[in-house]
């Protein structure tokens, strides 16, 4: 979990101040009038607030690095953070800037899955399941759910007999990529999504091979690769050993640039970030 006084904090912290200023921007200087006004323990002395704006303004410039077209801001001569056009035309990177900054309430797990949804059949190129509960497209019911999932991947047959019974069991999505004679032996990622500020202590529960093994008889295909996603940024130095456990990471970054894609409805995300800003500023 990212401190507010953290690089990434902070940097959260100027996009927001950029989405809500009148003139679209914010700046090295805004930041540092804040940080000075603020007087953190950590950062007491001016060559430590330095420090800290440097390794801000680098964390900014990988996301616009990671997020590419789907990153809504530009950066001047490391002073000042732009918005490129009105922000609600990067529904994706917004909706995951506001949902780690002030935290997950209703609707946005649900709206969370749809973007990650949105983001694996970008990157995958092919057919994505939303299988997380509450289930829109799916059977209530875990093991009809499992069991229509499987007639859709062309994969397998549920354990209808099974005593046992779940909500999702933690999968969340699965996305496939088929072959035109739709038979087994395929390329298959299952996905959990942890839009909360606890994703540490879920990123290693979704485990795919035992998935298979527990709800899913005749499995043919090779075991599903694993995938986390989250809404939010991860230091740089924590990435490997997160992303050893998460299989597949899909950060912040990558979900708003996979997820970018013309033809996607994000009408209820706008809605929810705006009710998030206008709170934010009552």
């Amino acid at each position: 979990v990212n401190e507010p006084t953290s690089p990434i904090g902070l940097a959260d912290w100027l996009e927001l101040y950029a989405i809500v200023s009148p003139d679209g921007n914010s700046s090295r200087g805004d930041l540092e009038s804040a940080l000075r006004v603020a007087a953190f323990t950590e950062l007491s002395d001016s060559e430590s607030i330095e420090r800290r704006i440097i390794e801000v303004f680098h964390e900014l410039q990988q996301r616009i690095k990671a997020a590419g077209e789907a990153y809504p801001f530009e950066m001047t001569d490391l002073e000042v953070v732009q918005l490129k056009t009105a922000w609600e035309n990067f529904p994706a990177y917004v909706f995951c800037l506001c949902l780690s900054a002030y935290g997950v309430n209703a609707p946005a797990p649900g709206l969370f899955e749809q973007i990650s949804c949105a983001a694996a059949r970008g990157y995958f190129d092919g057919e994505v399941i939303a299988f997380g509960f509450p289930r829109a497209e799916l059977p209530a019911s875990f093991l009809d759910a499992v069991e229509e999932a499987c007639r859709r991947m062309g994969e397998g047959v549920s354990y209808q007999h099974s005593s046992l019974d779940s909500k999702d069991d933690t999968l969340d999505l699965l996305a496939f990529k088929d072959f035109a004679d739709r038979q087994p032996s395929k390329l298959i990622m299952f996905g959990q999504c942890a839009a909360g500020q606890n994703w540490t202590n879920k990123i290693g529960e979704l485990q795919p091979d035992v998935f298979c093994r527990q709800w899913i008889a005749d499995f043919v295909s090779p075991a599903p690769i694993r995938s986390f996603f989250i809404p939010h940024r991860i230091p740089y130095r924590k990435w490997a050993f997160y992303a050893r456990k998460a299989g597949i990471l899909f950060d912040r970054c990558r979900i708003a640039y996979w997820a970018h894609q013309d033809g996607i409805d994000f009408s209820a995300h706008l809605d929810w970030v705006r009710s998030i800003l206008a709170h934010a500023q009552s």
